[in-house]
């Protein structure tokens, strides 16, 4: 599924909570994907842009160790370049890039992304699955990095395969007995083609440290440790219950109230009025159901726990 040259190892492609179920009917075992995915459109058409400058500046001469072409050069990822001489923007933009002499490479990719992060976008909103996706890519490749490093193998990293890992991950272990046609005929369900992308792509790893240990390297064209750091993401987004959306919201309110102290005055709201009080209440859910429960703001959310409040001591 990946494709590379020998200068540059390529990523390749691969609790519900209540309001969320009906996307699953776990009786009747039909998944129902989502209808629409703005936001997942809009990371395969930027991805494809980014690719379509890639063959643009393609250079003519190919020197041992150089970018195929300028826009790879300035984006890709790799030690040097973001260690040595502070290029972080690295860490994100080389998920933008593939292989220019394999389609396969972002085909594949972009079909996952679109796909099985549609689901996702769905369960999670799309400002939450934007910054899922993003952080999701920074952390594979921080990942891949520290991999390399450590087996002292020089690579330049490209490809969105460990985003889409992590977008597959959560969905699997969001929905782990829905089934999938594997190559589009084998019937497999999500949890056993999770488990099997971890011992594809940790085995070559354990060789690699081997071959280290053994002062030896082997030319790769598959970057397994980015693959691996974004299951691992995956796993702890599902298993802490992450809301990078709801972290972010909190630290600007911090940085806004720090810049505001001094200014602030304390007051207490009045009682709504129950049949305004219902109709804001339903519009707060309406937006969950739509978007997502990370989509809710600070506001919305102090919103409901007072809903609730008022709500109890009127049936008391």
């Amino acid at each position: 599924m990946d494709a590379g040259r020998d200068y540059k190892v390529v990523p390749m492609g691969i609790e519900n909570r209540q309001y969320l179920r009906d996307e699953y009917d776990d009786t009747a075992g039909r998944f129902r994907g989502p209808s629409s995915k703005p936001m997942t459109v809009i990371l395969v058409v930027v991805t494809v842009a980014v690719f379509i400058l890639q063959l643009m500046t393609k250079t003519s001469i190919a020197q041992p160790g150089a970018a195929p072409s300028l826009v790879q050069g300035w984006l890709a990822l790799n030690f040097e370049d973001v260690m040595t001489r502070g290029q972080i923007w690295r860490l994100l933009t080389y998920a933008f890039c593939h292989d220019q002499s394999n389609l396969l490479h972002i085909v594949f990719n972009m079909m996952v992304l679109y796909s099985i992060g549609g689901v996702l976008r769905q369960l999670l909103g799309d400002r939450e699955f934007l910054w899922f996706y993003l952080v999701a890519a920074v952390f594979a490749g921080m990942c891949s990095l520290a991999f390399y490093r450590l087996v002292g193998i020089s690579a330049q990293v490209i490809g969105a395969s460990g985003a889409t890992m992590a977008v597959f991950c959560v969905v699997a272990l969001h929905y782990p007995r829905q089934k999938v046609l594997l190559m589009g005929v084998i019937p497999i369900e999500f949890r056993w083609l999770l488990a099997g992308f971890v011992a594809i792509d940790t085995y070559p790893m354990i060789q690699q440290v081997a071959e280290a240990l053994q002062n030896r390297q082997t030319a790769s064209q598959v970057a397994n440790s980015a693959h691996i750091g974004g299951l691992i993401f995956g796993f702890l987004y599902f298993r802490w219950n992450m809301g990078i959306t709801r972290w972010w919201d909190q630290f600007a309110r911090r940085i806004a109230l720090r810049r505001r102290r001094g200014h602030l005055r304390v007051f207490t709201a009045a009682a709504e009025p129950e049949s305004n009080l219902t109709s804001q209440v339903d519009d707060i859910l309406e937006k969950i159901s739509r978007e997502g429960e990370a989509s809710l703001t600070s506001r919305e959310r102090n919103f409901l726990a007072q809903a609730s409040k008022q709500y109890r001591k009127g049936k008391s």
